[in-house]
């Protein structure tokens, strides 16, 4: 559910002597060996935000130390490497050095694992430069040179990103920007210093309040071009996909959905009910030591049993009915899709102050957490009679400043991670399906939101022992469960999830397998991560259910990881002998091969063919 970012380690830089030979660079070859940065800020940054000198110096200081790095160690991982020159080349661009900003985003494109996101690339930066130039000429300049750049793109390959563009500019405004910075950066900053990471989005913030006088002529230039082009891509998804509805001789099949709840009152009838307890009486009648774990299992964030298939709600339910319209309004806004809900989601951003940017985001957050669990469960049982879903929740953090991830929290959720593991394989669950990931970074994040850590060095320690502790405990379960098949999201930062370390998309276990996500054509979303991904499903606009019954099309690998736990789930209920490791098999064995760029190619998730493997192997 979470972003994965960057990983930060303290390592000593090489000098160089004039009239000697330069020391050999330092290799990194994953995230935590990046060294740490952090930076004085004389006020507020939502102050700084519009003030020029305060802004530039912490730039300076921004800039020495990424160029320093780059001179210093060889950045092995291609994305990470192009997140330094993009933050260099936002930096000269704010700095007034055109040139220097065009040189920088030269270095970045190549490194652009997917061929829509190279072709994007620097669709923004270059009619900004343009206007700089032209000075009193500044709009029609932009204007000019922004249609220039969409008149070269073949629309088919990134008509997804170009709606994406749209909908990011669309909820854009000054009262967001603001909001954004005061929410998210402001809190970290009580002690007079930011870390690298954040001092990252306050720079990246200040390059769209450079955007903001050019908003309504690039959506409107986007529309225009997005109108003009009305045909969907072709669907390759329905004539792979396998039904078992209506087929006999199915054996029932436990389904685990280890995520922040789902609601069983939409799947009657396929749902796992634990026969030996008595519903809702807040005792354990079972002796299995949870109360009431009728459908499943619940427990806090920091590893605490506790009941109930959803989360309280801990919001009005008038405040969680708007949330859920917002929610509906800003994905149809990403996905290019008019309704009411997107009109009203652009009223509201437009008319936001920054005071009212942190509720928003909080409601948001929490009408996230509150449904995702069930719009993945819909996804994992789809034409599935014999899918049995057993409920595995952690009340995951919606605030902006969460919770501490501090030793004891790691302590508490590793042996809630360790204790579901063990109820899986009591319970005779055969698939486990994870739509969530853990980096350091975002430890490290949320210890600096709260404050904890004398300086960014002990904040990095922190988090790489509560991330070691937390991956110790769910790399030891996944492995003492052979017998189950965990399927893992890849991740939706469009980052590198084995340089970053991101559990559990990072892990290679027998009975693991990490899905990464494409659209309805099977080409790359522009969020999905790579670098330990097994296979890809379908993963954008994918419909589902909400906790109620309404349904929702809603983008992610967490829509993409179901896909595949759907299928182990079909094939295992038609082959109840059928081994995690096999089953695993059958499913890469069956995908399709497609090239993408550079020489890369991708395996693409076909039901139909592993049927017909599962088919052929049977005597």
């Amino acid at each position: 559910m979470k972003s994965p970012i960057l990983f930060c380690a303290v390592l000593a830089v090489a000098t160089v002597t004039p009239g000697v030979h330069a020391q050999p660079k330092r290799v990194i070859d994953r995230a935590d060996q990046l060294p740490v940065h952090s930076y004085g800020v004389p006020r507020a940054p939502s102050a700084m935000l519009h003030d020029e000198a305060a802004l530039t110096a912490l730039m300076d200081s921004l800039r020495a130390d990424l160029e320093g790095d780059l001179a210093a160690y060889e950045i092995t991982d291609p994305a990470a490497l192009r997140s330094y020159y993009r933050t260099l080349g936002t930096i000269a661009f704010l700095e007034h050095r055109p040139e220097d900003a065009l040189a920088y985003e030269d270095k970045a494109r190549p490194l652009e694992e997917k061929p829509a996101a190279r072709i994007i690339s620097g669709m923004t930066l270059r009619p900004l430069i343009a206007a700089e130039r032209a000075g009193g000429a500044a709009v029609p300049a932009f204007s000019h040179a922004f249609a220039v750049e969409l008149a070269r793109m073949p629309y088919d390959s990134v008509q997804a990103e170009l709606k994406t563009a749209r909908a990011r500019l669309e909820t854009l405004s000054p009262g967001i920007l603001e909001g954004r910075v005061a929410s998210a950066i402001d809190p970290a900053a009580s002690a007079g210093r930011i870390s690298k990471d954040l001092a990252v989005q306050l720079v990246n913030l200040r390059l769209s309040v450079q955007v903001l006088p050019y908003r309504d002529e690039m959506v409107r230039q986007l529309s225009t071009l997005i109108g003009a082009h009305r045909v969907e891509k072709p669907d390759i998804w329905a004539a792979r996909d396998v039904s078992l509805e209506g087929r006999s001789g199915l054996k029932p099949v436990v389904i685990a959905i280890w995520d922040v709840g789902v609601d069983p009152s939409v799947f009657p009838g396929r749902t796992w009910v634990n026969k030996k307890e008595i519903p809702g009486n807040r005792k354990d009648d079972d002796g299995n030591g949870y109360v009431d774990d009728v459908n499943g299992i619940a427990w806090t964030w920091d590893g605490k049993p506790i009941t109930g298939d959803l989360r309280r709600l801990e919001l009005p339910p008038a405040d969680v009915a708007h949330a859920k319209q917002n929610m509906k309004g800003f994905l149809d806004m990403q996905a290019g899709v008019d309704s009411p809900e997107a009109d009203a989601a652009k009223r509201l951003v437009a008319n936001a102050s920054k005071d009212e940017v942190k509720p928003l985001i909080e409601s948001l957050n929490f009408y996230s957490v509150y449904a995702h669990g069930t719009h993945v469960a819909g996804i994992a049982v789809r034409g599935n009679p014999a899918a049995r879903l057993l409920v595995s929740r952690f009340e995951a953090p919606y605030r902006m400043v969460p919770p501490p991830p501090d030793a004891a929290w790691a302590a508490g959720f590793a042996r809630s991670l360790e204790r579901s593991v063990a109820y899986y394989r009591r319970a005779g669950v055969r698939v486990v399906n994870m739509s969530w990931g853990m980096a350091a970074s975002e430890l490290e994040h949320d210890l600096e939101m709260n404050g904890r850590g004398a300086g960014a060095e002990e904040r990095h320690r922190m988090a790489m022992q509560s991330l070691e502790t937390v991956k110790k405990a769910l790399g030891g379960a996944i492995a003492r469960a052979p017998e189950i098949l965990f399927v893992c999201a890849a991740g939706n930062s469009n980052e590198n999830n084995q340089f970053n370390e991101t559990i559990p998309a990072s892990f290679d276990f027998p009975n693991t397998i990490t899905v990464g996500a494409v659209d309805r054509a099977g080409d790359e979303a522009a969020f999905t991560s790579f670098g330990k991904v097994d296979l890809y499903a379908n993963g954008y606009e994918v419909e589902s259910f909400l906790p109620g019954g309404d349904k929702l099309r809603w983008s992610g690998t967490s829509m993409a990881s179901p896909q595949v736990a759907n299928l182990a789930a079909k094939l295992i209920s038609v082959d109840p002998t059928l081994a995690a490791a096999a089953a695993k098999k059958l499913i890469l064995d069956g995908t399709d091969r497609k090239d993408v760029s550079g020489g890369r190619s991708i395996r693409l998730l076909n039901e139909a063919r592993s049927f017909e493997l599962a088919h052929a192997g049977r005597p």
